[in-house]
């Protein structure tokens, strides 16, 4: 190898066509490079810009700017619902916990997307809302994940609503339950007089998850 790149730079040196084949050879496969390269970058360039997560992100955090960074994705693998905007995930309170790298979708976030995922199967025209439930027990809170069907009790016990679904639960012992406007109004009644705890359901239900 070491003789042939010094042949190669005697020819480079010595005026003749034997150069001139060189140098023609050089300048075609540098060429073909840089096209190569231009290939590449434009490809690159034409992924979308997809809102990720910068780190792993507890359920129930309200984001800020440190928690998501924006990366291009193949638009294949950008699922529905992607945002592509920092500000539309800033502030907002996230509903499962998140893996770094994770794409950023609004059925993640608490709001009106995520509460429409989890009741489409739901008759059409009821109406549905997420309540707060402070826990009175809050040791049930490792058993509590998101989209769990639980049922709200009351002191006695009585069942003030059945058949919700856990959104999110913060830290402090307060879960936040998706419930049929009905009993969600019930929910929040008994909040302010009695001791409330959630119990996981069994009974079928026709809220989806996402």
């Amino acid at each position: 190898m070491p003789m042939d790149l010094s042949a190669q730079i005697d020819r480079l040196r010595t005026p003749g066509y034997r150069r001139s084949v060189l140098l023609r050879r050089l300048a075609a496969a540098a060429l073909v490079l840089a096209a190569a390269l231009h290939v590449l970058l434009s490809a690159a360039r034409a992924d979308p810009l997809t809102l990720t997560f910068a780190r792993d992100v507890a359920p129930g955090t309200t984001l800020t700017a440190d928690d998501v960074v924006l990366a291009r994705l193949p638009a294949q693998a950008v699922p529905r619902g992607a945002l592509s905007d920092p500000a539309l995930a800033e502030g907002q309170v996230l509903a499962a916990a998140a893996a770094e790298g994770e794409v950023v979708t609004s059925v993640r976030l608490v709001g009106p997307d995520l509460a429409a995922a989890l009741t489409a199967g739901a008759a059409e025209g009821e109406e549905f809302s997420m309540v707060p439930v402070p826990l009175a027990e809050p040791g049930i809170i490792p058993m509590l994940h998101h989209g769990a069907v639980v049922d709200v009790v009351g002191q006695g016990p009585r069942t003030v609503a059945s058949g919700g679904r856990v959104v999110t639960v913060a830290d402090e012992g307060t879960a936040l339950v998706l419930l049929r406007q009905p009993e969600a109004l019930a929910v929040a009644a008994a909040a302010l007089s009695e001791p409330l705890t959630l119990v996981l359901s069994k009974r079928s239900t026709p809220f989806s998850i996402p």
